[in-house]
């Protein structure tokens, strides 16, 4: 554990898109899941300021390949609202596409016990 205030380690703050594509595998996960649904997934990427394009193509790669339907760089933590039209695009894109239907992974209509 480091203390508040300690420096990040400079893997980090250096590109380091190994390092990033195996951090995917939780991401790749979730995306998986989400889709037992039936619904499109958007993923939305959020871009520091150290972050690389190369880094940020690795996570939209694995986001589509683990079946997202839509895998967007977003600064709207540095741009506003500015830096998020990229994501609301995709995601209304997502909300009108055919390939949606939802379903629950239960069925509805069981007992509680």
């Amino acid at each position: 554990m480091y203390p508040a205030g300690t420096p990040l380690h400079h893997d980090y703050t250096t590109e380091n898109v190994e390092l990033v594509t195996k951090g995917c595998a939780n991401m790749e996960r979730h995306v998986q899941n989400l889709r037992k649904y039936g619904v499109p997934v958007v993923v939305a990427i959020n871009q520091f300021a150290s972050d690389s394009a190369a880094e940020m193509e690795a996570v939209k790669q694995a986001a589509l390949a683990a079946g997202a339907s839509a895998a967007v760089v977003c600064n709207h933590h540095g741009l506003g609202g500015a830096g998020a039209t990229g994501l609301a695009e995709a995601v209304v894109e997502a909300c009108s596409s055919p390939d949606r239907a939802f379903r629950f992974l239960y069925e509805v209509d069981l007992p509680i016990k």
